[in-house]
């Protein structure tokens, strides 16, 4: 059931690629019916992106390492190719806790291999690894993917975003969003205004329920509290996201729905919990709200169910814990040919956001806002450009790679994790 409010926030969203055409075709899809009703497997699937038009000669990685900082203990990730040319980005949040995955899983599958191969070697590593291929296996791969799209560009000399297809955004639109569950309507809202008077920011991000919380708040009251603060607070110019984490059921979050729609929510994000994929299905199915969720999903089968189904009226995947950028490129095209939004999730801030900014350049059915965590704003690594929003927006870099330049003095300050 696709309501006259939710058509009308798509046919906004559809403004942003008007006329744009295709990027690109894809036949990454899952198994489709045949017509006896029976899933096959596609023959010799493609890859979303064909990498070798791009780089005609071979981009061979020589070495892939983890790097810890001194300050804050941020985690890097760097890829060196046999001629040299390195590519780095801030690892996945998962890092710590995934190190022996890195180890074991991802830098054997890597080193030595063609990078212009990319797609295949995530595809061979799922076959080969599968009974560890969720999203802490997914985000070990997908942080060492997402440095080698940086040495691939700064390889061909090109921005990530012109390996992708055609540039439609020379700027992304940002919300902010604090990320906390622990406080009280009042202190986010000082919070939000003080990061709103700085940036220029025209939407927002707050969290309700209790983040896989069984229907349960954080405390009796305060997920309605906090909208309707936020809502008095900033005025009905500013749009207002919710993100549940997984918080409620189907008839609570109905509820909840309703309570969100009466205060002129736009959107609301994993009402359900992400793995109850038919539940949050019945809440898009009964509300106006546009329903989000896939940031923790890291399987095609999925992402097609969620578009054979219309399970989300938004795909949400993320760079690291589905993969990597080719497998983003992969969900957008899927979700666009199912006709769905696409509004990628990659919580960052300053130079770490660059990634996210590069899929979004290129995606034609791109949705409204794109998340940029409000604190903390500082990173503790030397690099440039430093970015912050101005005007609500981030500029789309068209230096090489991912536009980020990495002080040398890095790498004789922090700790090499791998290999050791």
């Amino acid at each position: 059931m696709i309501t006259n409010r939710r058509t009308a926030l798509a046919a906004a969203a559809v403004g942003f690629w008007a006329g744009a055409g295709r990027v690109r075709a894809t036949s990454v899809h899952p198994p489709r019916r045949d017509p006896e009703g029976l899933l096959r497997f596609p023959i010799d699937p493609a890859p979303p992106l064909d990498l070798s038009e791009i780089a005609p000669e071979p981009i061979v990685l020589r070495a892939l390492e983890l790097w810890r900082t001194p300050q804050e203990g941020t985690i890097l990730v760097r890829a060196v190719s046999a001629d040299g040319v390195e590519g780095v980005v801030r690892a996945s949040t998962k890092a710590e806790e995934t190190i022996e995955f890195f180890r074991l899983f991802v830098m054997p599958k890597f080193i030595g291999e063609d990078m212009r191969r990319l797609y295949r070697i995530l595809e061979r590593g799922y076959r080969d690894d599968y009974e560890y291929a969720s999203v802490p296996w997914w985000s070990a791969m997908g942080q060492a993917e997402v440095a080698v799209w940086d040495l691939i560009g700064r390889t061909v000399g090109k921005a990530c975003h012109a390996l992708m297809g055609r540039k439609l955004r020379d700027e992304i639109p940002v919300y902010l969003s604090s990320n906390q569950r622990g406080t009280r309507p009042e202190e986010e809202v000082d919070h939000l205004r003080r990061r709103v008077e700085e940036t220029g920011c025209q939407a927002i991000k707050i969290k309700i329920g209790r983040r896989m919380g069984r229907n349960t708040d954080m405390y009796e009251g305060r997920s309605e509290a906090m909208v309707k603060a936020v809502r008095e607070a900033f005025g009905d110019g500013m749009t207002i996201y919710a993100d549940a984490n997984g918080a409620y059921d189907a008839p609570t979050a109905i509820e909840v729905c309703r309570m969100l729609q009466s205060y002129g929510v736009a959107m609301l994000e994993e009402p359900c919990p992400f793995e109850a994929f038919e539940m949050a299905k019945q809440v898009t199915d009964r509300t106006d709200l546009l329903i989000a969720g896939g940031e923790n999903d890291c399987a095609f089968e999925k992402w097609a169910w969620y578009c054979d189904n219309r399970a989300y009226d938004v795909l949400q995947p993320d760079p690291m814990y589905n993969g990597g950028m080719m497998r983003c490129v992969a969900v957008q095209q899927m979700s666009e040919a199912a006709g769905l939004l696409y509004n990628p999730h990659f919580p960052r801030n300053n130079a770490d956001t660059s990634p996210l900014l590069h899929l979004c350049a290129v995606a034609p059915n791109l949705y409204g806002f794109q998340e940029y965590r409000s604190r903390p704003d500082a990173l503790d690594f030397a690099h440039s450009p430093q970015m912050a929003p101005r005007g609500g927006t981030l500029p789309v870099s068209d230096a090489p790679g991912f536009g980020i330049e990495y002080d040398p003095s890095i790498w004789s300050t922090a700790t090499r994790i791998l290999p050791q």
